[in-house]
């Protein structure tokens, strides 16, 4: 808001400030015209050169008041337009660092969804195998106990029946000591299973822990995304708006130079004069530039200056006139 305030006052500053001046200046030049219509082609008198000179004197001070006056707000404005591309330039890195942090932080949460859905997997299917393998200790576990119950059978039986009970309690034992076997190995598995089962329900809990807090980093990213472009759309546009005051003032600051540059040339042509005709093409031309006055309806707005120009037009023909007679008397005269 501070910066569209700023961008308005330089435009009211030129309204209140320089185009007053330039009126002031315009108000003589027409002066100046009416005294060379007055005094047409005859020798002039010290007052009539008293009142011209004094007249010019007055549009010069101001036509030169009035070009410092736009080229001062002219170089302000050009400063705000430096620092407002600054700024621009500060907030769409700013847009283009948190695009970038966005997508990053989007890519990371759904690399850790898919990893925390291959993991689930996983630990499900190492359960299932969990529950498979601790079915085949009890299994293998009831089945030694089988063959241990036989081996001590045989061994009872060797007391009595040597022949027997001997071979019976090793062929037993054998069997024991093979589901015994059977038994380690899927105690062994089970434990490995557990094992891998519990690094990754840790890992699970890690990702499960991470995922929110990215869910409540991207809210905070895409949140403050949002107010960075709002903001740098806002001064996109205040920059297109100061671009076209730039250019505008740019306009007014070189028609108000050129128009002091016309005066002064008129304001040097008159410090001896002794009749009108030296002067009149100065004066034709100063008058024709101030009729082509820039930014009429905005930056040049005002009443006092459009009656002056209407003026001016109503002279401008009789001054060429007036130089024209003189052309024609001078070619007579030869």
């Amino acid at each position: 808001m501070s910066q569209e305030v700023s961008i308005e006052k330089y435009g009211d500053s030129f309204r209140e400030a320089a185009v007053p001046l330039f009126v002031k200046s315009l108000s003589s030049l027409l002066a100046m015209f009416r005294i060379a219509l007055h005094v047409g082609t005859r020798d002039l008198n010290e007052k009539d050169i008293g009142k011209f000179q004094e007249e010019i004197k007055q549009a010069s001070k101001e036509a030169e008041k009035s070009a410092k006056c736009a080229e001062g707000l002219g170089d302000s404005i050009d400063e705000v337009s430096e620092k407002m591309t600054a700024e621009y330039g500060q907030v769409n890195r700013k847009s283009k660092d948190l695009s970038c942090t966005l997508q990053n932080h989007q890519n990371k949460l759904r690399s850790l969804e898919a990893e925390k859905e291959l993991i689930q997997s996983k630990v499900q299917a190492a359960k299932l195998s969990l529950r498979q393998a601790e079915d085949s200790v009890r299994a293998a576990r009831a089945k030694a106990g089988e063959k241990q119950t036989g081996r001590d059978v045989g061994i009872g039986l060797s007391f009595l029946l040597p022949c027997v009970g001997i071979p019976m309690a090793v062929a037993f034992e054998k069997e024991r000591q093979y589901r015994k076997s059977e038994e380690d190995v899927a105690s062994g598995d089970c434990s490995e299973l557990k094992t891998s089962i519990r690094k990754d329900e840790e890992e699970l809990n890690q990702i499960s822990n991470q995922i929110p807090e990215l869910y409540k980093q991207i809210t905070e990213v895409s949140q403050s995304l949002e107010e960075t472009k709002v903001a740098e759309e806002a001064l996109k546009e205040r920059r297109a708006e100061l671009a076209k005051l730039q250019s505008r003032m740019r306009s007014c600051c070189q028609y108000l130079s050129t128009f002091q540059g016309k005066v002064g040339a008129l304001k040097a042509q008159s410090q001896h004069m002794y009749n009108m005709r030296p002067l009149l093409p100065f004066l034709e031309e100063a008058g024709l530039h101030s009729q082509q006055v820039p930014d009429a309806e905005q930056l040049f707005n005002h009443i006092q200056l459009h009656r002056l120009i209407e003026d001016l037009l109503t002279l401008q023909p009789k001054i060429r006139e007036l130089q024209l007679s003189e052309d024609s008397a001078d070619d007579y005269m030869k």
